[in-house]
């Protein structure tokens, strides 16, 4: 058996164990047939929907070990759940425990105070007079990974919480297929309010445009505390927006993502690793580049696993 194939088994078992039998699979689930115990000593299926039969030598395996874009998984190993083995916060190695009780309320009213006393009700930039509600973020305040896009859209801004629309539908399918989701991760934006091409036309959508530097300023101060906060191990940049502000870059999304940085962020602070990807509503426009996507969640999966 090849050392790819053990990789890929190891990782199947840790999905199935995890997940009560269902593999999660680009915002889909497999449900498993049959269990039988393989050569690795753990159960594995007698047929597997829309993946074959691997203990028939006959069958169609062609589809194991490829993602949906039909690009090959390789040997990345999936998310562990063994805090032995996972990457220590900011990048080193060992053991990385789980956030007690008090570090979580810690942080949870830490984020509270930066959102009721220092932003309140923001009028900094002209975004603030025409919003319906400030979009703070979401998620877990321990969070290990943090999603950083461009700003609120029409249903981000009347529901006051990032990614709700397609784009933030899409997203969430990225995060479940590696395994995570919004109450393991923690979402912003740079800018907190709905920048629009026409702020007369609230009521319109397709309203949005990316905000101007005069917008990014006042909020990216607030973006680098709930940064600190948090202190995530990697931040992954959604878009051209998000990558250029927190990168301090003027390069393109297409030169840049996929290529892992080390980033100052908060002054005084060791640098985050920052992992620019395509923005969800990209995707949306041009589904080749979900292949791009997928090879950038690879790469964040294996970072969290070493």
């Amino acid at each position: 058996m090849s050392e790819e194939l053990k990789t890929l088994l190891e990782s199947l078992k840790a999905i199935t164990l995890e997940n009560d039998g269902e593999i999660p699979y680009w915002g889909e689930k497999i449900h498993l047939k049959a269990p039988a115990v393989g050569s690795l000593g753990f159960p594995i299926p007698n047929s597997v929907e829309g993946l074959g039969n691997p203990k028939d030598p006959t069958a169609d395996t062609s589809s194991i070990g490829k993602s949906r874009f039909g690009k090959e998984v390789g040997a990345v190993p999936v998310c562990s759940r063994n805090p032995s083995t996972e990457l220590g916060r900011r990048g080193q190695t060992g053991t990385a425990p789980h956030p007690s009780n008090s570090e979580i309320q810690d942080k949870t009213s830490a984020l509270e105070i930066l959102r009721k006393n220092e932003i309140g009700d923001c009028l900094r930039c002209a975004l603030g007079q025409t919003r319906k509600k400030l979009v703070f973020g979401v998620g877990n305040p321990a969070a290990r990974v943090m999603f950083v896009g461009e700003g609120p859209g029409f249903e981000e801004d009347r529901q006051g919480e990032p990614f709700v629309g397609k784009a933030g539908q899409l997203l969430d399918k990225i995060l479940a297929a590696i395994q995570l989701d919004r109450q393991k991760v923690y979402i912003a934006n740079i800018v907190k309010c709905h920048p629009m091409v026409d702020p007369k036309k609230p009521e319109m959508r397709g309203n949005d445009r990316p905000p101007t530097p005069e917008e990014m300023a006042p909020c990216l101060s607030f973006l680098k505390k709930q940064i600190d906060i948090i202190n995530p191990v990697i931040i992954v940049t959604l878009g051209a927006t998000a990558a250029k502000a927190l990168l301090n870059t003027f390069e393109g999304i297409t030169r840049i993502r996929g290529k892992l940085r080390d980033v100052n962020i908060v002054d005084g602070k060791p640098p985050y690793k920052v992992l620019p990807t395509y923005h969800p509503a990209a995707l949306l426009r041009n589904p080749d580049l979900k292949k791009d996507v997928w090879e950038d969640m690879k790469l964040l999966r294996q970072i969290l696993s070493q």
